[in-house]
Parts: C-alpha cells; structure tokens; sequence
C-alpha cells in the first residue's frame, strides 16, 4: 500500500461546507493515471487534483484534475482551491505573504496571486486564452436539455454560444433568475448536447444588478450532475459578456461577481475580472476565498 497527504477544500467561499469542495491530493508523482481516475471516483467531487513536480522550468508546481470520470486539461476551482492548499502546507514559503505562484496545467502554466487578507487569502488565477465564439443555433435543443422553454432564455446577447479560458463550454443566457432557479435539467439529453457540440459543460446564467450574474453548470458527461461553483466557467462567461460589450467599456479590466450553487445549498461567490483590447476580451482572471475542512492520509495500492 502507499500513502498519500490529502487535504479537502471548499472553494470559492469563506464559510465551511460551502462553495465547491475540492480534494487535493498531495505529492502524486508516480501515481498512474488509472489510479487518480479511481480516486477521483472515490471521493465523487466535482473534481480532484493532484499535486506533482513541475515538468517546465518556469512551473513552481504541477497538477492533474481529474471529475469522477474524465481528466480535464484545466479548471477554475482545482486550481484556485490547489493553490491555496500549497500555501496554507508553506510549500511556497511563509504563509501569509503577497506572492504570485506559476502553476503548471495540461494547457500551460498560468499565474496565480496569492493575496493576503483578513479572514485568510484571496486566490486570483490567470486563466487561459479567451475565446468567444459563434451563437449556437439549436435554441429548442438548448431548452429541452435544460427544461424550459425557448423564450425564457435569449434574455442577453444574441443567444447560447461556446466560449472557453482553456475548457469549451455553452454559455447559457435566461430570462432572469426566477427562470435559473426552475431549471430542470434533462441529464441525458444534455450529455448528448456536450458531445454534439464539443463542450465540457453547460453554464446557465442570469444577468443581475450591476456587474453581478447568477448561474449553474451541468456536465453529466463528465460525471457532475451541478457543480457549486465552475472557476473555468466563470471566466469564459466573463469573456462572453465583454465580447457582447455587455461588462464594463474601454480598455480597462472589468469585474463581475458570479455566485452561484444556490440551488444545490452550496453558494459561492467568484470573483472575475476581464481585460479587454478594442472590445476583443484579451486576459481573465477568476479568483475567490477558501477554506480547509478535512486533513487526512489516502492509503490506496501502488501504482
């Protein structure tokens, strides 16, 4: 048998037992890819990351992320939650200092702030390339796989469309949050929307006051019925409502507050800014609090 540091952490929340848990399993390297999709599957999160030795020179850390069923090349919160567990474990030195990490993902190493901050720190993760790309034309397809009718959801923009910070995925307007709330997603007919279209999930959104949206994910192809809270969704929302001309103007970084996991009893707030070049979304930026909940060891066969 071989033992292994683990530690469980809520994302995107500064409360326990809310926002998104994260399992984060620590000093992976030489375990096989078989053996964290199984672990992955033990503790049925949304995701699970595993933490290993860099392979670039400019990476301070690795990780995989794995859902209970599939590896995924990058996510928001494994990253975010990941980051914070490595400093609150002083991998990075002593706790509570201002200081920017690289991390290294399947889509490349990206920076992450850690931000000092009563209550504990502030995560804020650069994300991948955005990418905005053209409205997706099946609306009825769209509402039948999410339970609602087709005119309670183009409510902002020209309708569904894919965008991505590293992981494709159909952004979703509705009505309002009323209309969020009543979703009643068809699982099957939304796995077979994901394959169709090439996406890693479904993120429906509402529009609120100000620089704020409500939302919720479904990805039934990866084994997540509703996640709490989507780091990686997040930001591609972002990109997509900059490119809409919909947050904020001119060349300045734009924010917006995502929350999300309400109707799962999970909230989460995401913190999401997003700078823009002659109104083409060009950097995202997700970050959030977290909070440890559970320290353990994982004893499991080697290999």
């Amino acid at each position: 048998m071989a033992t292994f540091q683990f530690r469980q952490v809520d994302v995107f929340t500064d409360r326990p037992l809310s926002g998104n848990p994260l399992a984060v399993v620590l000093d992976a390297d030489g375990m096989s890819a078989a053996t964290m999709q199984a672990v992955a599957a033990e503790t049925n999160l949304s995701e699970t990351a595993f933490v290993m030795a860099p392979g670039e020179p400019d990476a301070d850390y690795r990780i995989r992320i794995f859902t209970p069923r599939r590896e995924l090349p990058f996510a928001g919160h494994p990253s975010v939650g990941t980051a914070f567990a490595l400093e609150r474990e002083g991998r990075f030195g002593e706790p509570g200092a201002r200081r920017v990490v690289r991390q290294q993902v399947e889509i490349g190493v990206l920076p992450i702030e850690i931000q000092p901050a009563p209550g504990g720190p502030v995560v804020t993760m650069t994300q991948g390339q955005p990418d905005v790309g053209e409205q997706v034309g099946d609306l009825g397809g769209v509402a039948d796989a999410l339970g609602c009718r087709p005119e309670r959801l183009p409510a902002c923009g020209p309708g569904p469309r894919i965008a991505s910070t590293g992981l494709p995925q159909l952004m979703v307007p509705t009505a309002d949050a009323a209309t969020l709330s009543s979703l009643r997603p068809d699982p099957v007919r939304l796995a077979a929307l994901e394959r169709r279209l090439g996406v890693t999930g479904i993120y429906a959104f509402a529009l609120g006051p100000g620089a704020t949206a409500r939302a919720r994910f479904f990805s039934p192809g990866s084994g997540i019925a509703e996640d709490p809270a989507t780091g990686s969704a997040a930001g591609a929302l972002g990109a997509t409502l900059a490119a809409e001309g919909l947050l904020g103007a001119g060349d300045a970084e734009a924010a917006l507050v995502v929350s999300q996991g309400e109707e799962i009893g999970r909230p989460s707030r995401i913190e999401v800014g997003v700078r823009t070049e002659a109104g083409v979304p060009v950097a995202v930026r997700v970050g959030g609090r977290c909070v440890t909940v559970l320290e353990g060891a994982l004893s499991i066969p080697r290999g």
